[in-house]
Parts: C-alpha cells; sequence; structure tokens
C-alpha cells in the first residue's frame, strides 16, 4: 500500500539523545575492551564473558541507530529488526552466563574448556530463538516501521519471554550463591585446592613495580571474592539492562515520543559508565595492572 510504502521510504537521522545514548555507551565500552585487550594476559573465564557482553551491547545500539536512521529497504529493516532481537537476547544471557559462572566457582567446580565451551554456547543461545521465530512467522513480524518486531501477532513475546526467563533464572541463582557465600562451608579447603594453580604459573603472574618496590600476584585472588565480585555485578547490571533495553523497545515503536528516547539514552548512558567502573575501576586485577603501570 502507499502508507505502507512511504513508511518504509528514507527517514531522518536518529534523534539527539538516541545518538547521545548510543555514542557515550559505545564510547565507554570501547575503552573497556581496549583495557582488556592490553591486559589479556588475566584473561580468565569472568573477561571472556565480559568481553562477548560488550561485543553484544556495542552491536546492538549500532544497530538502532541504524534502525533509525536507514529504513530504505524492507529486506535491510527486516535483517537489521532480526539481529537486534538476537544481540538483545544475547546481552541478557551473557549476564545470565556470569551469574551461572559465579555459582561454578562456588561450588568448587574445575575449569576445563568444556566449561568455557558451555558459556559460549549459552551466551550465544538466542541464535537458536530468533532462527525458529524467523522460521515460525517467515520473517513476517520483522521489519517493521520502525526496524523491530511487530506488534500483531504476539510476536515481540519472543524477545520479552525469553528476557523475563532469563532475569528470573538469574534471580535464582544469586540467591542460591549468596546464601553459598554466607555460609561457613561455602567452599571447602577441597576445593581451594584443586583450584589454586600450580606454583609456577603463580610465579609468572608476580608483579613488582621498580620504584615502589611493591610485590603482588593477581593470581592470588579467592574464588569467595571472585564468585562475589561476579554476584555483585551481575546483581547491579541486569536491572539496569532491562531498563535500558525497556526504554530502548518503547523509544523505538513510539518514534513521537521524547521522554522515552531520553529515558533510552540516560539508561545507556549510565550502564556503560556503571560497566567500565564495575569491570575496571573496581576489579582488582585491573586497578592493579593499571598501578604498576603508573609506577
Amino acid at each position: 500500500s502507499l502508507s505502507q510504502s512511504q513508511d518504509m521510504g528514507p527517514s531522518s537521522l536518529p534523534s539527539v539523545p538516541l545518538m547521545v545514548g548510543c555514542g557515550v555507551s559505545c564510547t565507554a565500552l570501547l575503552i573497556l575492551l581496549l583495557i582488556y585487550a592490553a591486559f589479556w594476559y588475566i584473561r580468565s573465564e569472568r573477561s571472556i564473558i565480559l568481553v562477548n557482553f560488550c561485543l553484544s551491547i556495542l552491536a546492538s545500539n549500532v544497530l538502532i541507530l541504524v534502525g533509525q536512521s536507514q529504513t530504505l529497504s524492507k529486506g535491510l529493516c527486516t535483517v537489521t529488526a532480526a539481529f537486534l532481537h538476537f544481540f538483545f537476547l544475547a546481552s541478557f544471557c551473557w549476564v545470565l552466563t556470569e551469574a551461572w559462572q559465579s555459582y561454578l566457582a562456588v561450588i568448587g567446580k574445575m575449569r576445563t574448556r568444556l566449561i568455557r565451551k558451555r558459556f559460549l554456547c549459552l551466551g550465544w543461545l538466542p541464535a537458536l530463538v530468533v532462527a525458529v521465530s524467523v522460521g515460525f512467522t517467515r520473517a513476517r513480524g520483522y521489519g517493521t516501521a520502525s526496524c523491530w518486531l511487530s506488534l500483531e501477532g504476539g510476536l515481540l513475546y519472543a524477545f520479552v519471554g525469553p528476557a523475563a526467563v532469563i532475569v528470573l533464572v538469574n534471580m535464582l541463582i544469586g540467591i542460591v550463591v549468596f546464601n553459598k557465600l554466607m555460609s561457613r562451608d561455602g567452599i571447602s579447603d577441597k576445593s581451594k585446592k584443586q583450584r589454586a594453580p600450580p606454583l609456577e604459573a603463580r610465579s609468572r603472574l608476580l608483579l613488582k613495580c621498580s620504584k615502589c618496590g611493591v610485590i603482588s600476584s593477581t593470581a592470588m585472588s579467592s574464588s569467595t571474592a571472585s564468585s562475589a565480585a561476579s554476584l555483585w555485578s551481575s546483581c547491579v547490571v541486569l536491572p539496569l539492562l532491562a531498563l535500558t533495553w525497556m526504554s530502548a523497545v518503547l523509544a523505538i515503536t513510539d518514534r513521537r515520543s521524547t521522554l522515552f528516547q531520553v529515558l533510552f539514552a540516560v539508561f545507556d548512558s549510565v550502564q556503560g559508565f556503571v560497566i567500565i567502573t564495575v569491570h575496571c575501576a573496581m576489579r582488582r586485577e585491573v586497578s592493579e595492572l593499571m598501578f604498576f603501570i603508573k609506577c
């Protein structure tokens, strides 16, 4: 129809709030990725999860700007909506993966390559959800005038449903991990010994500042502290992530509402700042390494 062709015609650039929110968030996340790339020898399961989480949020922000600035082609809009659906859910899954990693650390589970592969599978599991949704609807609900999921036919529940389940499961894991950390026998001495790296590996991670004469080891962090940090990170990031994507969906759906766009800009900017604060400024390994570099 004529109205539909007009909706899919050239549109203006994204609004200023959307550009500001996405720009601030992307800048913070890029700085975080550069820091972890420079200090990649502190890599661990938690670092791998964080990098993938940041990549999913970066891709989401870019796709939001693309979807709001270029709707000339129906095919392009459909692809944008499908990938936006995928990366929105992936960001939730990576927060869930971090909670799962903290639970495995608490129960003293050995770190193996198999567990890392399971982390990657869980983090990118939304690819299966999007594939089923696209196949079931034949992509009819993807690529509306706002390059998002159609409100008709219930396709939006393919995003809201999995996101709600992930939030609920994350809360349950958080409660279990918190109870484990509060209990006296949360981590047995046996599991600590099993998880402790060999002496040679620990000696290689010893850092010495030539000017200060301070010696520190990033390998000496206990699994309890790591689990508590992961749990605290999930508790802080998950509600903020939910508010950010909720306001993003409302801003995308209703382009005329300045309120939703401003809310998204605020939440998205704060989210980027909180992530870089929690995982850089407040992470002991990173702060120690930056301290020694300054020395």
